[in-house]
This record gives C-alpha cells, structure tokens and sequence, in this order.
C-alpha cells in the first residue's frame, strides 16, 4: 500500500510538472475575446474613434479624448486579458474625469485585445505590447497634438508596457502606474491562485516555465528591473492588499528609484461593494473605484507638481 501510495505521488507531481511546462503557459498567455461594447458617449464625454499604426502596420483600435483646455495629454495602456473599457478601473469614467481636469487622453486596444487585430493571440506582459504605447505617441505627433506635456500611464500589464516603451525610446515628462506588473512569475503564480484557489506555491514551477520557455520577461528584462534606473517623476499608486500585483514589488522599486512616488492607497475591505464580482481579484486596480476622492487628490498633486506648465488657476 505504501510503495503504491509513493508511485501515485510521483505520477502526479511528474504530472503537474508536465502540466507547469506545457498546458498551464497556453492558457495563462491565450487572450479571449473581450471586445469593446461601450464609448464615452454613455458618460456624454466627447470622443473620437482612431485607428493606431504600429510595429509591423497593425492598425490599432482607439479613442482620441481631447480636453476643451488642454494642459496635459495622457496616453493609457489597458491591462492584460482587457482592452480600454477595463470594468476594474473603470475606464470611462476615468476618462471622463480626466477631460474635465484639462487632460486629453489617446488609449488603443493593445494587440491581440478588444478590438485589435490578434497576430499571436498571446499575452506579453508588456515585452510585446509596447511598441503599441509607441505608436499612440506616433499618432499624436502625426496629427498635430504637440506642444503639452505627455504622460505614459499603465495599469497592471499596462504599467509594464509603459515601462518597456520608455526604455525603449516612448518620449514622455512623467509617468503613472496603477498597480503595475512589476514581477512576472509572482504575477503568474499568483494569477494560478486567482483562477483556481489552490496556494501560489503550486503555480511556482508553471510561473518559472512560463518565463524559461514561453518568451514571458523575467529577471533583469522584468518591469522593475527596466524601472530601475527610470529618471522622469513617476506616481506608483498601489492597492496595499493587490493579490496579484502586490505591493511588497511597489515598495522595493520606490525605495531603488528615488525618482518613483509611491502612493499606497487605503485598504479596502473584503466585503466592500466596490468589490462585487471581482472574485479572488479583490483590491485589483481598485483605488480609483474604491477611494476616488483619494485617488484624484493624489493624480492632481502629481499633475500640478510635476507636469502642468502652471499650477491649476494660475
């Protein structure tokens, strides 16, 4: 009974591991479908619908929100498995606010999301994803919206993605990052929690896999690795309790890079209504939804600090 009961043991675990190396990778980075069902109209912001040229001439769906007095211009990169309609955020009404505050925002749905073509149909976790943050500052130079200054923001795999296309050339003054995927294979690990309920500690050797074999960015080629030595005035806003993007990656960024602002939200409690069907996504990119009073005091400090030209009423 004993030898039968070790042979099943290693049947399984060789069957994880399998599993980890193979089918568990495919179904992390496979995007679904996730069109975009709604526009800014239904907040009777004004918008118009754009078509973004980037690398390799993918056409990119998306939206140009131009402020009525512009002081500043944002350019939004949506997270993984989301496009720019992101119900965690919420995006519209992000957008919406922004515009009334004097920010014109340009956001695309990122390759292989929304309403993107799918050329692989995977995810990158923003080593793919960012030549599409380039080519929105391309269309802003192409139609004439030059002359403010340009904020990069990212939420989740979006703050990877705004960080890779700043290393890689994405000329902007500063930088904002809700909740960023800062660590690949924690992301992943604790994603396979997420989805499944088991501990993280089970989805380690999927998460390493995935990073090993499947082109996923790790170690030095992760985002807070390429953050590191970011100099451009940076506001991190983090949920302290983010079960997937987690906060101890904040911390240890923002105290590297003197140049990063680390705002840790309030906690939201479990049962909040803000919550609701989230599931084990919890406190997920939620500050804005959850703490909107916070959450826009510290983007407006941030943008009148560091970005507009002259202090709001000046």
């Amino acid at each position: 009974m004993k030898k039968w009961l070790v042979r099943l043991s290693v049947v399984v675990i060789a069957g994880w591991l399998v599993a980890s190396a193979t089918l568990f990778p495919a179904m992390a980075i496979s995007v679904g479908e996730n069109p975009v069902t709604e526009t800014p109209a239904e907040l009777n912001t004004y918008y118009e619908d754009i078509r973004v040229t980037s690398e390799g001439g993918i056409e990119l769906a998306g939206w140009w929100i131009p402020a009525q007095n512009p002081r500043a211009v944002l350019l939004f990169s949506h997270g993984a498995g989301s496009n720019r309609t992101s119900w965690f955020l919420p995006s519209l009404e992000f957008y919406s606010y922004l515009a009334q505050q004097g920010i014109s925002v340009i956001t695309v749905d990122m390759r292989n999301h929304g309403n993107s073509p799918k050329t692989t149909g995977k995810l990158g976790m923003g080593a793919a994803e960012w030549p599409d943050a380039l080519a929105m500052a391309q269309w802003l130079d192409d139609n004439g919206h030059t002359g403010l200054p340009r904020v990069a923001m990212g939420v989740s795999m979006g703050g990877a993605t705004s960080i890779y296309a700043i290393k890689r050339g994405l000329k902007v003054d500063a930088l904002v990052l809700m909740d960023p995927a800062l660590n690949t294979r924690d992301a992943l690990a604790q994603g396979g929690w997420i989805q499944f309920g088991l501990p993280p500690l089970l989805f380690k050797p999927y998460a390493w896999s995935t990073t090993a074999f499947w082109g996923l960015p790790s170690g030095e080629q992760d985002a807070s690795a390429q953050a590191a030595n970011l100099t451009l005035p940076t506001l991190l806003i983090q949920d302290p309790t983010d079960p997937i993007t987690r906060l101890p990656f904040a911390q240890a960024l923002a105290e590297t890079n003197p140049a990063i602002e680390l705002a840790v939200a309030p906690v939201t409690a479990a049962e909040d209504q803000c919550l609701a069907g989230k599931g084990r996504w919890g406190s997920h990119v939620a500050a804005f939804k959850c703490h909107p009073s916070w959450t826009k005091q510290m983007l407006m400090q941030f943008f009148t600090e560091k970005v507009f030209e002259q202090p709001l009423g000046g």
